[in-house]
């Protein structure tokens, strides 16, 4: 259990009872995050069993558990993202009801040149298996490429990235491109415009 996240929930005040009983249960479910950072997005995946098993606990039909989740999305800025197979995604947290504007920070600013193959993607929240880099072409670096493959923390790290940044779509040659890519990839996901500034922060960390 995150009692960052119970800590979170009992914040926000819900005023529908009904709808703060079912986010409550669901902070007691999410994991402990791994990120020492207190503005960290914090998230749980549920499988159409899982829907079942907590609708029971809560004393309602397994219908209602699910339009409440539905109800949450719209009280609070958060991404509840309802699957085909049945499975409900949710991430949610400060950095979305109240996002703050990004603090300049001074670290190592890599240059094109440095960007090895694979190298590791230091946002929170994403940080666990996504990863960015330069591919060569043939052996030849001035034929290649920036790429970016990322993942949330809650994803599948065997499935697809959820958000894959490569050719043809995309041809970016410095960290700068990259860094622009991301945050117009990103922001749909995370409900906040993320300034490519402070992507590249992320990249080079």
């Amino acid at each position: 259990m995150s009692a960052r996240a119970v800590a979170y929930v009992e914040s926000l005040n819900l005023p529908d009872s009904q709808t703060a009983r079912v986010f409550r249960l669901l902070a007691k479910l999410t994991p402990a995050s791994s990120v020492d950072d207190q503005d960290a997005p914090m998230g749980l995946l549920l499988h159409d069993s899982d829907i079942v098993h907590l609708a029971a606990r809560l004393g309602i039909a397994a219908d209602e558990f699910r339009q409440q989740l539905r109800a949450l999305k719209a009280m609070v800025r958060m991404d509840i993202l309802e699957h085909r197979d049945g499975a409900w995604e949710i991430v949610y947290g400060p950095s979305y009801t109240n996002p703050k504007p990004p603090t300049r920070r001074r670290i190592r600013v890599a240059s094109d040149a440095e960007v090895q193959a694979v190298q590791p993607f230091a946002m929170p929240g994403w940080e666990h298996y996504s990863t960015w880099g330069f591919e060569e072409i043939h052996g030849r670096r001035d034929l290649g490429h920036m790429y970016a493959q990322l993942y949330l923390n809650t994803d599948d790290r065997d499935g697809k990235p959820r958000i894959w940044i490569t050719p043809p779509r995309h041809t970016l040659i410095t960290i700068d491109q990259l860094a622009e890519a991301i945050a117009t990839e990103i922001a749909p996901r995370m409900g906040i415009t993320i300034p490519p500034e402070l992507i590249r922060d992320y990249l080079v960390k």
